[in-house]
């Protein structure tokens, strides 16, 4: 699942290009733009020496016609007040708040930071303007991050943000986008820090609620991508405080139990979640809802109810493998037999290079006495190269990804013999729920020796993809 958050939210490890000149060059036209105008400030500052002199020279740099005149009035005015800072002016608000506005001027945010911030303290008074200066400096940056983020440049959204959280840090929005890109990019511990920032900060204003909500959602989200379960749960746990009626949030709870070693705690809530649902129309609910139902009962030995559910699922959308297998493990366990054969066909037809799709063919066929089918499964079994085994399938509105593992084995033929190691080309077919090819990638699996592994990854675009199934070339 992509998360998802853009409103007014670096990459350990995520490379950014610009230098420390470039980035003040970048900085500026935004920083700049959010003090054009010279003002004096709205507070009582001490100063004396030639910091009057300095602040002449921002007003240059900040208000002449001429551009020359400004850079060198900027360039005048660093010079000025940073050798009265380092010297005799040291103790002087005035000289600090004079370049920090110069340093804002030239788009250096964390000199602009300090200098505000040592301003401050020698003048507490002065908190509402440089608060100001700080968040019009924040919103501009954030802004543009937001943009970038948008147009999908990651880097550039960061490099944006990261320069709005050096001037202003009290409102949630960029450390939640910063967490959501961390997220997106598999940097979960990293989106965890940002999310629980998100979070801390959104829970001291209560206007703040909606922040408040999806950054403590999101940091459970992501500690639980990380197998961090026992601290989910917590998170979890204060979220449904808020929010009690959010099933996705009790589910995801009740997983997290269960990964703890919590096992009495999601038996309890799993079990209230089904008997809610239970007393609901079946067919009103969404099929992730029905899923949960149909796993939970399952669970729960109540494999004639889990196996209704799980046929209500495969007639939704019979591409969907974690339905029909279901369906089929359901069915053994009633032993339906007959029916088992017709699923175990829909699995082989949806992955054809799996051992499990095949042993429950076979089991049914097995039961059924039907010796010719039996054979005919148990020598597409033995006679498989690699066990192809898929580990993740995730839908987005405009595309999917699907990852697998291909091990290789130790096939025969019919009579035993053993049969080389070879390559295998897989056509991944992304499709809807009527069976539409949306997409479709080769994949190429090398010739594996047994117990040997092979990461398979395919990419799809397009809309309703709902399903996937792949067949040998």
């Amino acid at each position: 699942m992509m998360l998802k958050r853009l409103a007014i939210v670096a990459l350990a490890g995520l490379a950014m290009t610009a230098t420390p000149a470039m980035a003040q060059v970048r900085y500026r036209s935004l920083v700049a733009d959010s003090a054009s105008k010279f003002q004096i400030a709205f507070c009582n500052l001490k100063s004396g020496g030639k910091v009057g002199d300095g602040q002449k020279a921002l007003r240059t740099g900040l208000e002449d016609k001429d551009a020359a005149k400004r850079a060198a009035g900027l360039e005048t005015a660093l010079k000025i007040l940073q050798t009265e800072t380092a010297g005799s002016q040291a103790q002087s608000s005035g000289a600090w708040y004079y370049l920090a506005r110069t340093y804002l001027a030239v788009g250096d945010v964390a000199g602009a930071d300090s200098a505000f911030t040592r301003a401050q303290t020698l003048a507490p008074d002065c908190e509402v303007d440089i608060s100001a200066y700080r968040q019009n400096t924040w919103a501009a940056l954030a802004t543009r991050g937001i943009e970038a983020q948008r147009a999908g440049m990651a880097d550039s959204a960061m490099f944006y943000f990261r320069g709005a959280t050096v001037m202003y840090q009290d409102l949630p929005h960029v450390f939640e986008n910063m967490g959501v890109i961390f997220a997106n990019s598999d940097f979960n511990d990293s989106a965890a820090v940002y999310f629980a920032r998100a979070a801390e900060v959104s829970k001291r204003d209560s206007t703040l609620v909606d922040n408040r909500n999806s950054a403590t959602l999101n940091l459970a989200m992501v500690l639980q991508r990380e197998g961090k379960s026992a601290e989910a749960v917590p998170v979890l746990k204060e979220y449904l405080s808020w929010n009690p009626t959010d099933t996705d949030a009790r589910k995801s709870l009740a997983y997290a139990y269960r990964q703890a070693g919590m096992v009495d705690s999601a038996d309890a809530l799993e079990k209230a979640i089904v008997e809610e649902f239970s007393r609901m129309n079946l067919d009103s609910l969404t099929t992730q809802d029905l899923m949960a139902v149909g796993v939970s009962m399952f669970n729960a030995q109540q494999f004639d109810r889990a196996a209704d559910v799980f046929a209500r699922l495969a007639a939704r959308n019979p591409w969907s493998r974690d339905a029909v297998y279901n369906l089929a493990n359901s069915q053994l366990a009633l032993k339906q037999w007959d029916k088992l054969a017709e699923t175990g066909k829909q699995l082989v037809a949806i992955e054809p290079m799996n051992e499990d799709s095949y042993r429950l063919m076979g089991q049914a066929y097995r039961e059924l006495k039907q010796q010719d089918a039996v054979l005919k499964a148990a020598e597409a079994l033995v006679s498989l190269p690699v066990n192809v085994e898929v580990t993740g399938f995730v839908m987005r509105p405009d595309g999917a990804r699907l990852t697998a593992m291909a091990t290789g084995r130790a096939a025969t033929d019919a009579l035993g013999k053993n049969l080389k190691p070879v390559p295998v080309n897989l056509l991944v077919e992304f499709v809807t729920e009527s069976g539409e090819i949306v997409a479709s990638q080769e994949v190429a699996v090398p010739a594996l020796e047994a117990g040997a592994p092979h990461e398979i990854r395919a990419e799809a675009k397009g809309a309703n993809i709902s399903g996937w199934r792949y067949k040998r070339k």
